[in-house]
């Protein structure tokens, strides 16, 4: 299954609700089952991203995939449309954009501990089902999982600016409902739930590519997200009935109820 047809299947996924939680509007903008929604914009950071996760976890499909071309500094121009239609199905990169992710690579397999972890994991091929208790079509793309002694682990590969900001706001990107929802899939999968779930953060500043993190969520943290996570499937699963029924644009309105206006408590104590 490509990139794109998974993509298309009219199923709710954890970058879905990760949305929701931003609220309805937001979920709307990217879901599949919106019939409006735009499709998703390439940009630099959204095919090195993938890049790496391929180099990384399925670096067999590299050269299958991938086109070296020298298109200039930036995609939006002529040389790259043409790249592109002379190479069709392939995803085109730059010689430096390689090089920087095999650095990435290499700050991975220099962390001991995540090399480790990764150490036979095997990329997982998408996970379909069906939410037992809303009837929802669900579907979830791992990275990467493997069976130990004690069960199945689940990692999965981030970069990020700022791990910092990661570990000490797990809300700010909702990584611990992602872990709940995929841990929802492997247990639709497998028939059990995986014994633990790992996040692999490296830093993605330029020249930092040896700042490596290996991240678990907090057990309270994960009893919240899971709570979390089923009560969005339940509210996205009502909202799309009721849009199936009526078409109601407000349903998904950013703003659907009116609103106050007011002055900060900074303001009214320091700001006059």
């Amino acid at each position: 299954m490509t990139d794109a047809e998974y993509f298309s299947i009219k199923a709710l996924s954890a970058s879905q609700i990760k949305q929701y939680d931003k609220g309805a509007y937001w979920f709307w903008r990217v879901s599949p089952f919106n019939p409006s929604k735009e499709p998703e914009k390439e940009t630099d950071a959204i095919i090195f991203g993938k890049l790496c996760h391929c180099l990384l976890l399925e670096p067999g499909k590299v050269r299958e995939e991938y086109k070296i071309e020298d298109f200039g500094a930036s995609r939006k121009n002529k040389r790259y449309e043409e790249a592109k239609k002379e190479n069709p199905g392939k995803i085109i990169i730059t010689n430096d954009e390689l090089e920087r992710a095999v650095k990435m690579i290499e700050g991975i397999k220099g962390h001991e501990l995540a090399s480790t972890i990764l150490n036979g994991a095997s990329a997982e091929m998408p996970i379909l089902w069906t939410d037992e208790a809303t009837g929802m079509p669900c579907k979830a793309k791992l990275d990467a999982i493997k069976r130990t002694k004690n069960g199945l682990v689940v990692i999965d590969y981030k970069t990020s600016s700022s791990i910092d900001d990661v570990l000490k706001y797990g809300q700010k990107l909702q990584y611990p409902i992602q872990m709940s929802f995929y841990n929802m899939a492997v247990k639709a999968k497998y028939g059990e739930e995986p014994c633990e779930f790992v996040f692999v953060i490296q830093s993605n500043k330029e020249g930092e590519e040896d700042i490596v993190c290996v991240a678990n969520v907090e057990k309270d943290t994960q009893l919240a997200a899971k709570s979390l996570m089923k009560s969005y499937i339940e509210q996205i699963k009502m909202k799309l009935e009721e849009w199936d029924k009526t078409k109601d644009p407000t349903i998904w309105a950013a703003y659907p109820e009116r609103e106050l206006i007011s002055y900060s408590n900074y303001y009214l104590s320091y700001g006059k």
